[in-house]
């Protein structure tokens, strides 16, 4: 019996201690998710709150996948498509992270089974491979900018959109953490004591 209630004893303390690490990796994993979410309805305000926030999902999803910043990916999506799956420019580039097909239909048709550009409008395939993309030029890069600069094939216009992009996202993460940092309490007021003077 004090066995079993040294386990439950051992159990709690160790749910305890690891609980607020947990706690907080979700509240943070939410509000990039919501960040993005209001970023894409602002940018595209055709988009329905549904699709924005499974966009944003599938976002952090393949950001978590290729080891990348998920706003990163977020602000391609922004200046290369205006958050528009069906995009596609005169150069043969396609959906939501304007992935050029001759340069990659190879590959995609093999991994993805797809006949033509096209198929790269699914949302998910395109996040997913375009972030993949964008890690290849990461790891070729010293910087977000070169990155960004690698993936736009030079443009410094779309560089430049794209690193505001992040620098706001991450304010506005910063400024989140700002007011959500509980005031620190304050000492109890000690009592004050009274010394009894004899007299004489």
């Amino acid at each position: 019996m004090r066995r079993f209630n040294k386990s439950i004893l051992f159990l709690f303390i160790l749910l305890s201690v690891f609980a607020s690490p947990v706690y907080s990796a979700a509240k943070k994993h939410d509000s990039t998710g919501k960040n993005i979410s209001e970023l894409f309805m602002n940018v595209n305000p055709s988009l329905s709150a549904k699709i924005a926030n499974s966009y944003a999902g599938l976002v952090i999803e393949a950001a978590k996948k290729f080891k990348q910043d998920p706003y990163a990916i977020a602000a391609i999506i922004v200046h290369e498509s205006t958050v528009n799956n069906k995009a596609v420019s005169k150069g043969g580039d396609y959906g939501l992270m304007q992935i050029h097909w001759s340069a990659h239909s190879s590959t995609v048709k093999r991994r993805f089974k797809i006949k033509d550009g096209k198929g790269l409008f699914d949302p998910r395939i395109n996040i997913f491979y375009g972030t993949e993309i964008f890690a290849s030029c990461m790891a070729k890069s010293k910087s977000l900018k070169e990155g960004f600069m690698r993936y736009s094939s030079g443009s410094e216009r779309l560089t430049a959109k794209a690193l505001a992009t992040v620098q706001e996202l991450r304010a506005k993460d910063s400024k989140a953490a700002r007011t959500q940092t509980p005031a620190k309490p304050k000492e109890p007021e000690r009592p004050v004591r009274r010394v009894k003077v004899k007299r004489r």
